[in-house]
Formats: C-alpha cells, structure tokens, sequence
C-alpha cells in the first residue's frame, strides 16, 4: 500500500519489488491511495504492464476541502483487508502508514512498513510524520532504508528489535549500457558537446534537496574555467526559483532543467559526475543508478549516503549546505581523470554487490515468509 504521486524514489523501490519478486509463492495486491485529480500516472501504467490487479482507493473526492477525506479512506481501507483474506500488509509512507497501519491490526492481519525517511517541508507534513511515528508503533515489524532512519525511528521511541534496516537495491548496467559509443550517442542526442564536463542531478526539485548550493558551486567552476555542463532532471516546487537562481549566476545556458524523465537511464552515460547536494535523504535511488552505471559521485554525507560511498574509494562526500566543498570535489574529478575512473569502477563493483535487486528481493521475501505465518 502506497500513494504515488510522482514516479520518485518510493516509487521506483516499490516498482523494483513488484516487477522481480516471486509471483508464484506470494499473491501481491498492490493498494494504491490514489489522487482522483492527478495526471496519469507511470506507476499504475507501468504495474498493470506486468499484469497486476490494482486495487485504487481515493485519498480524496476533491484538492481541496474534501474534510471527510481520512475517515472515508479509513472505511474503504476497513472494507478491502476486512474481506480480502490478506496474510500480510506492506506499507510504504505516512498516509498508509497511518490508515493501514490500524486497520490491519484491528482485522488481525500483520504489518511490514519500509520507512523511506522524512521531508518536514511544511507544517502539514510535519503533522503527517508525526502521527506515522505513533502508527509505527502498533506495526509489526518496521524496515528502515538507512541505520540514520532507524537511528531516528528508534530516539521516536520504536524498539530497537522491531526495526530492520534494509537498504534499497539496484539493477545493474550491462556492459553495453556503459560503452564509450553508447556515451558519446547520448551526449550527442542532447546537444552535449565532446569537451564539456557534465554534471548530473536526478530527483525533486525542492528545498531540502540542496540544489541551490549546487548551482552556486557551478558559477564558481565556471569562474575557473572548467567547461561545464549541467544536467537536472525532475520537477519539484522548487523549479522557477532554481532557474531563477541559475539566471542570477550568470549560468546561462550552460544548465539544462530537463524536467520529469520517465527513462532516466539513457541519461546516465551522458553524465561525467553524479551531484546529490541534499540536506537529508534515505538510501537515495537515483544515486544507486548512477553509482551502478559508473558515474562518480559527489554526495552530501546524510542518511543512508556514508553507507553507500566509502570517501576516496566509491566517490566522495561533502558536508550538507556547503557549495564550496562540492566545488572542490568536482574540481578534483575534473583534473584527475584517472581518479574519476577509479571511482566509477568501484562504485559498479559496489552496487553490484552490496545493493544488487537479488539480495534485497531475498530478504524482502524473508520477511515475508516471516511475518506471514503469524496470521496462519
């Protein structure tokens, strides 16, 4: 159970899961609390392409003041788990967390809840994450994306013996997806030249994503006389302000705001280096998919991140809000080529081993398995 909204990272975790695990020992409902008023959505699209039986239940009947919108969510939850012979509820986020969560325990049906981490981006959501550390309390068994989010969840007054940590997982590139011909067809395709030195971002365009020091590190690069190009894609409220932002720094050109990407993939060997300036995080997918193509990173180290790059040998991590290291992290890549590949190599062994799909769909079935038999 989830509600997708945009196609980010919860998504793509979720997505993951649902396309590789094995259909034949676990009969999935995905249950999705979906918003009436939304775009078409790549979530649902991308599901039913694989031949699952959505069950779409309405967060509300309208945008705004719709003030019935929690309890009738609460009765059609009741509805579905009352009568549906469910063994086992998946939660992913705070609304499902929160209606999920009790109605399960009230039908007798066990609940697993992958905390993704928490963004207080306004007084509402502050609100919403709040009452989903109350919700985790009556759960069952709890995974955390990152030992940070479970290091959190446990200061909130969780158990520390009901909180696993497991981390995301990544698909890895073929040896195809990462030649030097399929990299200069890219740039090529995005009118990027053969000189340029491209940075890359993938993800929301909001304030705690930190992409205001990025740009402010850009300008200085620039001042420099590195021949930069950048790359950001997604959408995020943040949007005009960043651009704004990036015309105030004389940037010009010279930054690309690609928007939303449904294959974001094809944009990956386009990419010299892989930038997440944010100022909190989980375990960051895009990243993931950026280290398994052999983009080097440069990262901020919070969440999940000082768990995924090792600093110098799998990329390189910088102190949150501070455009000045990230300048000079990527002034470093820019000179020394060889460092670059070094890191590249690297960080595909790691996310090949530490963060491959088959490990993580293991332990996923595991607890599966697990908690399953409780309700037998």
């Amino acid at each position: 159970m989830l509600t997708p909204v945009d196609f980010g990272g919860v998504e793509r975790v979720c997505l993951t899961l649902l396309k590789n695990i094995n259909r034949e020992r676990f009969d999935i409902v995905p249950v999705l609390l979906t918003r009436p008023w939304g775009k078409d959505n790549i979530f649902v699209r991308e599901l039913r392409k694989e031949g699952y039986e959505i069950c779409e239940i309405p967060v509300a009947l309208q945008e705004t003041d719709d003030y019935l919108r929690v309890p009738r969510c609460y009765k059609l939850v009741w509805r579905l788990l009352n009568g549906g012979g469910f063994d086992l509820l998946h939660t992913h986020g705070y609304f499902a967390d929160i209606v999920g969560i009790p109605v399960a325990r009230l039908n007798g049906i066990p609940t697993l809840s992958t905390c993704h981490g928490y963004i207080p981006i306004t007084w509402k959501v502050q609100l919403y994450n709040a009452l989903d550390r109350i919700a985790l309390k009556f759960g069952t068994q709890v995974l955390a994306v990152s030992e940070a989010i479970k290091q959190d969840l446990v200061d909130s007054g969780l158990s520390p013996g009901r909180v696993r940590v497991v981390a995301n997982a990544v698909g890895s590139a073929t040896d195809r997806d990462m030649t030097h011909a399929n990299r200069e067809a890219g740039r090529k395709s995005h009118g990027i030249g053969s000189t340029d030195f491209v940075l890359g971002y993938v993800g929301r365009l909001s304030a705690e994503k930190g992409l205001s020091y990025l740009l402010t590190a850009c300008a200085e690069l620039v001042t420099s006389g590195v021949p930069l190009r950048v790359l950001i894609i997604g959408e995020g409220p943040q949007r005009n302000e960043l651009e704004q932002l990036s015309r105030q720094l004389g940037l010009g050109d010279r930054v690309v705001f690609a928007g939303f990407q449904e294959d974001v993939v094809q944009w990956l060997p386009c990419m010299d280096v892989f930038v997440l300036p944010s100022l909190t995080e989980g375990t960051p997918m895009a990243l993931l998919e950026a280290m398994a193509y052999g983009v080097p990173g440069v990262a901020s180290a919070v969440g999940g991140v000082p768990q995924m790059i090792k600093h110098g040998e799998t990329g390189i991590l910088v102190s949150p809000g501070r455009a000045k290291e990230i300048s000079n992290a990527i002034q470093v890549l820019f000179r020394d080529p060889a460092e670059r590949q070094k890191l590249a190599q690297n960080a595909i062994t790691l996310a090949r081993t530490r963060y491959s799909v088959e490990h993580w769909i293991g332990r996923i079935e595991m607890e599966y398995q697990s908690l399953s038999r409780r309700s037998a």
